[in-house]
């Protein structure tokens, strides 16, 4: 988000007329160190610095070698959703302008009217509008007990995630989480003491995975991870870190000291490239079958216990 940056906004302009490029740099010309400019001449050749994350404001020609009009806008829109887009425009082009910034796009310019200080107010508006839009759009992807995302936030999120883990060639795996006996809490101490465990398997899940990981409540007892760019092997350890902060997150429930959730995992592979909802069912399968053999034990335990008093 653009309200995020601490040094000069680094702007990307997708443009192929060395003309408008020129204009382009002058317009920003009297006030270059608060401004960074970078210029592509083709959309496919932005998909890499959008990736690295190297962008805060976009410049976008509607009409280029490998994509024109809207096709344009939402492919830069699909791949960097946390970007502002500003389109340029020619006079032929207002139609499809105006229909850009009614899908998401924060401004048109046309470039023959690129005169004054035009330029630099459309950045300036379109990084305040942007930034207010994403804080009010963040609110409605969080789960509000936990702070996590919500269902909607993380679907909007492993999308991206999944589609970049795709065209890169990379591994990821996803993680679905079910809190063990919640009813049990809650009938035996109420719906506060339930609402607290459910916040300690947050701070859990937070403490055992990585910034860049993506992790939400999904509903009820229900929590769901992606573990972006992890290998499968490696997972049995990040299991591990996260049953030792569940102890330790029990510990200080004094009365939630079992605290424990079963959990299920399925490995995306970019060759295959299963969907999201795809995943999510495998990790479901996967989890239940963990809570059968878990149950069975259990079962066995109690049998065990039984026949010794009874001797």
């Amino acid at each position: 988000m653009l309200d995020d940056v601490t040094g000069p906004v680094r702007i990307l302009l997708v443009e192929d007329s060395p003309a408008d490029i020129e204009v382009v740099r002058r317009s920003l010309e009297p006030d270059r160190q608060s401004y960074s400019l970078e210029t592509v001449d083709r959309v496919g050749a932005s998909l890499t610095l959008l990736d690295e994350g190297r962008i805060d404001l976009i410049l976008l020609d509607l009409g280029l070698p490998d994509s024109t009009g809207l096709a344009s806008f939402h492919r830069l829109q699909a791949q960097a959703p946390d970007v502002p887009i500003i389109i340029l425009t020619g006079e032929n082009d207002l139609r499809v302008a105006r229909e850009a910034v009614r899908k998401g796009a924060q401004d048109y310019l046309v470039k023959d009217q690129l005169e004054g200080n035009l330029l630099l107010h459309a950045v300036h508006y379109a990084a305040e509008r942007h930034a207010l839009h994403q804080e009010l759009t963040e609110l409605s992807l969080r789960d509000p007990l936990t702070g996590l995302y919500n269902r909607r936030g993380f679907m909007l999120l492993a999308e991206q995630s999944l589609r970049l883990a795709k065209r890169n060639g990379r591994e990821s795996v996803l993680l679905l989480a079910d809190v063990d006996h919640l009813k049990r809490i809650n009938d035996a101490q109420g719906h506060l003491a339930g609402d607290r465990a459910l916040c300690a398997v947050s701070k859990a899940l937070l403490g055992a995975m990585r910034e860049s990981d993506i992790i939400a409540r999904l509903a009820g007892d229900e929590f769901i991870a992606l573990a972006v760019e992890a290998h499968p092997p490696g997972i049995p350890a990040l299991v591990g870190r996260l049953r030792k902060r569940l102890e330790v997150e029990g510990q200080v429930l004094e009365a939630t000291r079992n605290l424990s959730v079963s959990i299920g995992m399925a490995p995306f592979d970019p060759q295959t490239a299963p969907t999201l909802e795809e995943l999510i069912a495998v990790a479901d399968a996967d989890m239940y079958l963990g809570k059968r053999e878990d149950q069975h034990v259990e079962q066995r335990s109690l049998e065990d216990g039984l026949a010794g008093k009874e001797e």
